[in-house]
């Protein structure tokens, strides 16, 4: 009898201290306030941006690849939603649903294979990139004042390695 007693003591113990825990928790994390960095956001948010990222123009030429990558994201949310609503609907019969499952599977490939080239590239010294593909041709905006021949090499190796297109099928854009 004694043992049950320690274990009930025992269990309420530590279900008030995980109570009291939590909550202290969730009051350290009301204060904490997120301030974004306005001069930061500037070129992110400017009032003149029209949908087709080909027309904007950018003070800061890296903001180019922070707005390209918020627009392909945007892009993406709204593709991955159509298809899930194919997916999802009941009235959709079995050979639209496998292709619209297809779809997903290729864009979520692609979307890994975009970070991967991205994130290697800046981890080989560039300041930034960004990878655009379709219809067997892949290229590569780099983010750099200048690039060599055997710089312009070793990056379309690199994206042709990754992404299982042909070198000769890379192409590699220098943006300053």
């Amino acid at each position: 009898m004694g043992r049950k007693k320690i274990w009930f003591l025992s269990i309420i113990l530590v279900g008030l201290v995980t109570y009291f825990f939590v909550t202290g928790l969730e009051k350290e994390m009301s204060r904490i306030e997120i301030v974004p960095d306005e001069d930061m956001l500037k070129p992110m948010l400017a009032a003149d941006l029209t949908d087709d990222p080909s027309q904007w123009k950018f003070d800061d030429a890296h903001a180019f690849f922070v707005e390209y990558r918020l627009e392909r994201d945007r892009i993406r949310a709204q593709e991955l939603e159509m298809l899930n609503e194919v997916i999802n609907n009941p009235q959709v019969g079995e050979e639209p649903r496998r292709q619209a499952e297809k779809q997903i599977l290729n864009l979520v490939d692609l979307m890994e294979k975009e970070l991967t080239v991205e994130n290697i590239i800046k981890a080989q010294g560039y300041s930034d990139a960004l990878l655009f593909s379709g219809k067997g041709i892949t290229t590569v905006m780099i983010y750099a004042e200048s690039l060599s021949e055997s710089d312009f090499l070793r990056i379309a190796d690199t994206v042709s390695a990754i992404t299982g297109v042909s070198r000769e099928d890379v192409q590699v854009i220098q943006h300053k």
